[in-house]
């Protein structure tokens, strides 16, 4: 193999990493806020692998201007953002969590719905789409609904295909109709 190929191969791998990479610069860690904190309810919006969640940081943004303090993240973030929503539902500046993730981000909302309930904390809803991986729903997760891409759909447009049933589901406008829902505490879909 030449020495440029060898070089340009090498170039392709670091970029790739880099943009593989929860850390990365690229789209990362937006946050959109209604009034962050104020013990009502905070949306967590967990973005895929390289942020390539198309829709789902406009959805996030749709859902802060209709009042609800909304956090928009890459999806190896969840820890941090899970020791957040701890401390603040334990100071009692929040009382109500929702998340929502695609792809990676879709498997991290259960791993954080998980953290949370570590520490004691409820999570009123999981929102999934197209998760990889396992999809374990926490005990402490009261409603959990996940999409995965049908009828002509495939892993991106699977976002845009449900918005209207997740921004129902985030304001509480929407019964489970349609997508895997799974119920907790006697709430009915």
């Amino acid at each position: 193999m030449s020495s440029w190929r060898i070089v340009t191969t090498g170039l392709a791998l670091v970029v790739c990493g880099f943009l593989a990479s929860p850390d990365h610069g690229y789209g990362r860690s937006r946050v959109h806020t209604g009034s962050q904190f104020q013990g009502g309810s905070h949306l967590y919006v967990l973005l895929g692998l390289g942020n390539n969640s198309p829709g789902l940081s406009e959805f996030g943004s749709r859902i802060a201007q209709r009042g609800i303090p909304t956090t928009i993240r890459n999806y190896g973030d969840w820890p941090a953002l899970a020791q957040e929503a701890i401390q603040q539902y334990q100071s009692g500046r929040l009382r109500s969590i929702m998340i929502v993730g695609h792809s990676l981000g879709g498997s991290a909302a259960f791993d954080m719905a998980a953290e949370l309930g570590r520490a004691g904390v409820p999570v009123q809803l999981v929102v999934t789409l197209d998760p990889v991986g396992g999809s374990q729903v926490p005990s402490n997760v009261r409603r959990s609904v996940s999409f995965s891409p049908t009828g002509g759909e495939d892993h991106f447009s699977v976002i845009a295909a449900h918005e209207r049933d997740m921004t129902g589901y985030v304001l509480g406008e929407t019964r489970s109709r349609g997508a895997r829902a799974v119920m907790r505490r006697g709430v009915t879909p």
